[in-house]
């Protein structure tokens, strides 16, 4: 059970916090259990000898010295308008780490970023061969962020988990059978399907069948990790700052399914043929810019 309170307007949503929930466990329980279920797991102590969670923190970042530009998201782009700035990574790290002691604006989010063709030496520090054994693609990205960071509701179009390495998030899932009460956008986003529900503003004459969905609450804590299956809704705010890594992952049948036909789709938005509304564009000065 969850030590934080719950958010101010969740009690009129049905919310559990039951999620099968283990310390560890072997591989090929896992395949069994919930790859080939379908079944999200909270994994406790599967990253305890990660060097990640040694090494990874602010400071760490701040040291590595890269001068690499990097996109940073202002506000919840899922939902919301579609706002990114540029700026160096090292900066962004500094002011995160000072965001605490500074009154001005918080700081953005760096999201779905490239950690390890970034820092390719930090591959070593993390571990997702429970999921990777049984996958033949895999995409790993870092997110770092201030504390009320979010990535609202959406599903990814392949298997993922999600470690926490510091501070904590705030996860909802809903199963793949809410999808009819999810209210699917049009919106365009890389690998996903977004839901036009926000939960931070919900409106119920907008989303009235959103109050019949059954949502599973979870605190991610440090060392956590998270299995998010398929097709599975979910919604991530960072309680504290916050480092995470996710890792998606596909077989064959998500690549030629899903992968493929996307990199299509892509294109096709990318000249401006499909689905406009998106979280990779934005208009400067009466053009449409890619993040």
């Amino acid at each position: 059970m969850s030590t934080v309170e719950l958010e101010p307007g969740v009690e009129q949503f049905r919310v559990t916090e039951q999620i099968e929930t283990v310390a560890t466990i072997e591989s090929q329980e896992f395949l069994r259990r919930h790859i080939r279920t379908n079944r999200p797991l909270l994994m406790t102590e599967m990253t305890c000898n990660w060097p990640a969670m040694q090494k990874w923190s602010f400071p760490f970042f701040a040291q590595l010295g890269t001068e690499r530009r990097i996109h940073v998201e202002e506000g919840n782009i899922m939902q919301g308008q579609t706002q990114f700035r540029k700026l160096e990574f090292r900066d962004y790290v500094q002011q995160l780490m000072q965001a605490d002691e500074n009154a001005g604006e918080r700081p953005a989010y760096l999201s779905v970023f490239s950690i390890f063709k970034a820092f390719p030496q930090l591959r070593s520090d993390v571990d997702f061969s429970i999921l990777n054994d049984h996958k033949v693609k895999h995409t790993v990205a870092g997110w770092l962020g201030p504390k009320g960071t979010v990535t609202g509701f959406h599903i990814d179009w392949g298997d993922n988990i999600l470690a926490q390495i510091c501070g904590r998030k705030l996860v909802y899932l809903a199963a793949p059978q809410e999808t009819p009460n999810m209210y699917v956008s049009r919106k365009f986003d890389q690998g996903t399907t977004i839901s036009d529900v926000d939960i931070d503003r919900y409106d119920e004459v907008q989303w009235p069948r959103f109050r019949q969905v059954q949502l599973i609450r979870i605190v991610l804590h440090p060392g956590q990790m998270l299995f998010i299956p398929r097709g599975w809704w979910h919604y991530v705010r960072s309680l504290d700052k916050s480092i995470s890594v996710s890792n998606i992952t596909f077989d064959w049948k998500g690549i030629l399914g899903d992968a493929i036909p996307f990199r299509l789709l892509q294109k096709l938005h990318d000249w401006g043929l499909y689905r406009r509304p998106c979280t990779c564009h934005v208009m400067v000065d009466g053009r449409r810019v890619r993040k």
